[in-house]
């Protein structure tokens, strides 16, 4: 058993320089790096007020998001839906989601990966022509 939280573990340094990620910080707290875990990721978001995180899809692996504090907008497919603190959303492999904090206080996220156990595996993949002017 081992006890993590954002006060206990560092601070990923490299999210503000992956495209996507911008103005965002990220803890993993359970990895196969951090905890040797083989199956399971999951990591901290902090959303500051007008961020977000791009439209993408990991092609293998599930994604659940449950909000741990604030409010803000999910996006999957064509759809935007409004969710807040205590609600979670559940994102199938290969669907395309993203999600944008439209507030003006921070949203604290908590992301869970299935049958994955580092960022490095899970495979992430942007909308042909994103990105592009």
């Amino acid at each position: 058993m081992e006890k993590r939280s954002v006060k206990t573990t560092a601070e990923d340094p490299t999210i503000p320089t992956r495209p996507g990620w911008e103005g965002l910080r990220v803890w993993w707290l359970v990895s196969g790096n951090e905890t040797g875990s083989d199956n399971v990721l999951v990591n901290i978001t902090h959303f500051p007020p007008g961020k977000q995180h791009e439209v993408h899809r990991h092609p293998d692996h599930e994604e659940v998001l449950y909000i741990l504090s604030g409010s803000g907008l999910h996006h999957t497919g064509d759809e935007i839906i409004p969710v807040e603190q205590g609600e979670m959303t559940y994102t199938a492999a290969g669907e395309w989601h993203g999600f944008e904090n439209n507030t003006d206080t921070l949203v604290q996220v908590l992301g869970v990966w299935g049958g994955v156990s580092d960022y490095a595996e899970l495979g992430y993949e942007v909308p042909s022509g994103a990105g592009e002017p």
